[in-house]
């Protein structure tokens, strides 16, 4: 027997239209497949990310009934992305929103439209994603130095930290006054050709867990937005790397709308905290997402049907948001028990993640990993644990009893093992 394209068998085995599937059969297909059972007990016991969550039912069935509109061909777009990209720019205060394929392609599109023509610097933290984790993209895409920066606090960047290391154009004269007056510290060039002028701060929140306050931002907003430039240039940019920005605003009890109006473009990435399949939205000006175009087809970001993602992505904001303080109480509440056992943070545990500083227990991550496999629960090496929307009680009550052991064995003067071991990523 053989199903048609568009035929598929109901539960009680009779031949039915798929696109007259009702939700509920919907909801028997997708949960009774032995797929997703085995990818939620994995997800439900998986800490080395929050982008190891599954689809829901909901998003099921919002990819059941989304459009599936050409994104490049169709000149008013796809109606399952407008409708994402018009929510998103309502809830950030945006003029406009850009649906792209991925976290890494969004913040490159950002800071590639920002700039311009090199030399030009973009300062960021020296842990940041945009930095670390794309593969090298910033200089080739947009032929661009970096100023790294350690926060002093060592948590997050403030205004501080970013004053000690913008470096201005010194290609007018006449600017080096209005400069000095800015910023006293500042890393000067005036004329010297050795450092290429800062166009762009690109900052990042959450940042392994930790929170930029929503003060520090605007400080820091104000300040680089202020910096003098020589006439006819266009001001220093801020960018924000906001694949977890939805974490710090729960977490704070903000409005997305107060921490997106400190900087000219944002990156959401809705396949981390929000656990959407895929895909991530930029926004800014209206001008700037059209420019923005551009470059997300040069990046090989223009999709022919994308209806579908962009609707499980919604969905998945409409399930997800309200879910994230629990999941913060949950992470607080382990992190609670692991200080308990005798367990050091290399970070304050703020919002999703728990950073243990294996290096100060003398853990290694070999051990670390091993002793978590042995309960199965997965984990990176790097003592990162990350908590979602799929994280059970039963998952964090096996990572804990892991650990336990761990620290049990090691306080006994049992050897552990200390081998080589690979992986971590933010």
């Amino acid at each position: 027997m053989t199903l048609s394209e568009t035929e598929s068998l109901a539960p009680n085995g009779i031949h039915q239209n798929t696109w007259q599937t009702e939700s509920a059969d919907v909801e028997w297909r997708y949960t009774k497949t032995q797929r997703l059972k085995k990818a939620l007990h994995k997800a439900s016991s998986d800490f080395r990310s929050d982008v190891v969550t599954v689809p829901t039912t909901g998003m099921m069935q919002a990819i059941i009934d989304a459009s599936v509109g050409d994104d490049i061909y169709d000149p008013e777009g796809d109606e399952s992305v407008n409708a994402l990209q018009d929510k998103i720019a309502k809830l950030s205060g945006k003029e406009a929103a850009l649906w792209t394929m991925s976290g890494t392609m969004g913040n490159q599109i950002c800071l590639r439209t920002h700039l311009t023509q090199p030399p030009h610097t973009v300062l960021l933290d020296h842990r940041a994603h945009v930095q670390c984790w794309e593969s090298g993209a910033l200089p080739v895409f947009s032929q661009a130095s970096v100023t790294q920066v350690l926060p002093r606090n060592g948590v997050h960047l403030t205004v501080d930290d970013v004053r000690r290391n913008m470096i201005a154009d010194g290609n007018s004269e006449s600017n080096e006054s209005a400069i000095h007056a800015a910023a006293a510290a500042v890393v000067l060039s005036l004329g010297v050709v050795h450092f290429p002028p800062t166009r762009v701060v690109s900052l990042e929140n959450t940042l392994s867990g930790t929170i930029l306050p929503l003060r520090d931002a605007r400080e820091i907003s104000d300040f680089v937005r202020s910096f003098p430039v020589p006439a006819g240039q266009k001001p220093v940019a801020m960018h924000l790397d906001g694949a977890r920005l939805f974490d710090a605003v729960a977490a704070e009890n903000g409005r997305l709308e107060e921490y997106c109006a400190s900087f000219d473009s944002v990156s959401f990435c809705l396949a981390k905290g929000v656990g959407a399949p895929m895909g991530s939205v930029i926004v800014g000006t209206k001008a700037f997402i059209e420019r923005a175009k551009w470059f997300r087809k040069m990046f090989g970001g223009g999709t022919r049907q994308p209806g579908m993602m962009a609707a499980a992505a919604s969905a998945a904001l409409d399930h997800t948001l309200p879910r994230l303080p629990q999941v913060h109480e949950m992470t607080r509440a382990a992190a609670k028990a692991l200080e308990a056992l005798g367990y050091a943070f290399s970070l304050p545990v703020q919002t999703n993640m728990v950073v243990v500083d294996l290096e100060a227990g003398d853990i290694p991550p070999a051990a670390f990993v091993g002793y978590c496999k042995e309960e199965g629960v997965s984990v990176f090496p790097n003592g990162r644990l990350v908590f979602h929307h799929q994280t059970s009680d039963d998952g964090v009550r096996r990572l804990l009893r892991a650990l336990e052991l761990l620290m049990a064995d090691k306080k006994a003067g049992k050897e552990l093992a200390s081998h080589k071991v690979y992986g971590g990523y933010t």
